[in-house]
């Protein structure tokens, strides 16, 4: 009797409420996500609701049921459609993304005649799947919510600036006497601004999204440009435009709107600095990350990737950990060990010493540097004595602490099980769930 029981207890608590099923429903596909969609729905109806009684006077008849004016109807929609877009991009990147899967086959640098320890191959391969488990979760829980909050960052932009374009003043400054119109031109700055920023930043990552570059963090930088973008525009706009009426004006609102889009996190530089010189305040100092041009290979769109994953010295470039690199961007995975290579060098013994292996002994990175110690009790007393010499050591007892470092670094050999692996890219078959 208690068996033919136990299977009706699910059935019943379904049934017991549909009220209950849906926040349960609700709570697994996640709250922000939800309460991002309803500010959405909120900010377009409203922005209808706004302009329904202001503009328009032809109407749309949707299947006999309800009458709406085209005008506003159309301005909700362009309100509407950044969301739309982003969700559609959204969708795209997760389709890809569930559709490969990359497996590492470890072995050891036989041909080399230096066979990993077991240690560094198990800590390799335990971090290549933490990152691949990492960046499936990333991608899973994190890219929705990143992109409901541009887009709805985006539909608030151009509400805001809809609304102040269109909306009489008197509603808008109810209690001043002589109402004002210099917020028309402000609008059109900011309107031209966010439209042109957005066009950009989805050009960025559709590139992004054939090159199988795009993540979180995408969405999460360009929410951040966008953002900057919109907030130089509102204020060149306002320290600018004059409260004429001319045509003049209104296209000279439009073209800085859209110089600013295109300059993007420079043109916030720039008018931050202007601000900051009027405040008698210092002015911003942005790090091009320029310690990163010693590592050969790594030119300056490389860079600027790397400084999307926060990236911006040599030091972060040793010890980010390879697969998190791998699969946060498209970067190959043997020019990220080399990469990797150089700057565990110059962490080690300084870019001076570096340089200077490089230059006499064609020491490109740790892993030579290791190979390099190994050969200690073979090497000749004229090498040992110019290696001294050239590393500009006080005494040979320091050149001899650093190979020995070197010997043992489970860092280097950490790197060599990546440079050695066999990397493979398998199909994964749909509604089959990776490992």
């Amino acid at each position: 009797m208690q068996a033919s029981a136990d299977p009706k207890a699910p059935q019943d608590e379904e049934s017991a409420g549909g009220w209950r099923g849906a926040v349960r429903r609700m709570e697994a596909f996640g709250w922000a996500r939800v309460l991002a969609f309803l500010a959405w729905v909120v900010l377009v109806v409203a922005t209808y609701a706004s302009l329904d009684p202001v503009i328009g006077k032809g109407s749309l008849s949707l299947l006999g049921l309800v009458t709406l004016k085209t005008v506003p109807l159309l301005l909700a929609v362009l309100v509407a459609l950044p969301n739309v877009t982003l969700f559609i991009i959204a969708r795209m990147i997760l389709f890809r993304f569930s559709r490969r899967s990359f497996s590492l086959q470890f072995r050891g640098e036989e041909d080399e005649g230096r066979p990993l320890p077991a240690a560094a191959l198990r800590q390799a391969e335990w971090l290549w799947n933490y990152e691949r488990s990492r960046a499936q979760t990333r991608y899973e829980a994190g890219l929705l919510p990143q992109v409901a909050v541009f887009g709805l960052l985006s539909s608030a932009t151009l509400s805001f600036c809809v609304l102040g374009i269109h909306l009489p003043p008197e509603q808008l400054f109810p209690n001043i006497a002589n109402t004002p119109t210099w917020h028309i031109w402000v609008a059109w700055t900011v309107l031209a601004t966010a439209t042109t920023s957005f066009l950009l930043t989805m050009g960025r990552i559709l590139v992004r999204i054939a090159g199988d570059d795009a993540t979180t963090r995408t969405f999460a930088n360009a929410a951040r440009s966008y953002g900057l973008c919109v907030v130089s525009g509102g204020l060149l706009a306002c320290l600018t435009v004059s409260t004429t009426e001319a045509p003049e004006t209104a296209q000279m609102s439009i073209a800085m709107g859209i110089a600013v889009g295109l300059l993007g996190d420079r043109a916030f530089l720039a008018v931050s600095n202007r601000a900051a010189a009027m405040l008698g305040a210092e002015p911003e100092v942005v790090d091009p990350g320029n310690e990163l041009r010693s590592i050969e290979g790594l030119g300056a769109d490389d860079q600027q990737r790397l400084q999307e994953e926060s990236i911006s010295s040599v030091h972060g470039l040793a010890f980010v950990p390879v697969p998190r690199l791998f699969f946060n961007s498209s970067l190959n995975l043997q020019r990220i060990c080399d990469w990797q290579d150089q700057a565990l060098l110059q962490v080690y013994i300084g870019a001076s010493r570096a340089r200077a292996l490089r230059e006499f002994f064609q020491i490109r990175g740790a892993v030579d540097a290791q190979r390099l110690a190994g050969l200690q009790a073979t090497m000749s007393a004229e090498l040992w004595q110019q290696l001294v010499a050239c590393m500009s050591f006080p005494s040979e007892a320091h050149l001899r602490q650093l190979f020995t470092r070197l010997t043992s670094d489970g860092r280097i050999d950490e790197l060599r099980a990546y440079r050695g692996a066999t990397l493979r890219m398998d199909t994964v078959i749909p509604g089959v769930r990776r490992v």
